[in-house]
């Protein structure tokens, strides 16, 4: 498969071809409906034909009905996939994606830890610096803190860590005289 293509897993390729199968069948129903004859016997017994139009019979409408919630489940499916079952972890518009890990056996601070380290390899020295205190600190940290332990000046930290939070990495959050900094 060439690179950036991408891969359907069963439940993608079952909704596919749901999705494909209810556009045929509700073309063909739409398109061919039952004709109405008439028979009746005329003079001499002979029987006699006559088409009047075509209708929508009682099974017609049930199949239309199914092809139609087929159709309508597994386009909304295909649609909404990402958003169900999300295959990456955004980060910014220039970065990479970093990629989905089943963490379900892990804690929430566990699992944090996991998605914030794969951040880590996208940023600047001085900024891997300041996240990586920050993910000591389980995520949570006073800015004033930052500065004593990476040895950076307060106007280097302030930078990074407005970069950071332009980046949708950290949010700063205003305590007092100085700003509670949390990993997102």
């Amino acid at each position: 498969m060439a690179p950036g293509t991408p891969s359907l897993n069963g439940k993608e390729l079952l909704a596919a071809v749901l999705f494909i199968s209810s556009v045929f069948v509700l073309g063909l129903k739409l398109m061919n409906p039952t004709p109405l004859v008439i028979w009746y016997t005329g003079e001499d017994y002979i029987i006699q034909t006559e088409r009047i139009g075509d209708i929508y019979s009682a099974t017609d409408v049930i199949v239309l009905i199914v092809a139609s919630l087929f159709l309508c489940g597994s386009g909304l499916y295909l649609l909404l996939y990402e958003q169900i079952h999300p295959a990456t972890v955004p980060l910014t518009q220039g970065a990479p994606p970093v990629p989905f890990q089943d963490t379900s056996a892990f804690s929430p601070l566990e699992e944090r830890k996991r998605r914030w380290e794969n951040v880590l390899p996208t940023l600047k020295e001085d900024q891997q610096l300041i996240y990586q205190t920050i993910l000591d600190a389980d995520g949570m940290i006073p800015q004033s803190d930052i500065v004593e332990k990476t040895g950076l000046s307060k106007s280097n930290v302030s930078r990074s860590l407005d970069m950071l939070e332009s980046m949708g990495f950290i949010e700063k959050r205003r305590r007092g005289m100085g700003n509670l900094i949390l990993l997102k």
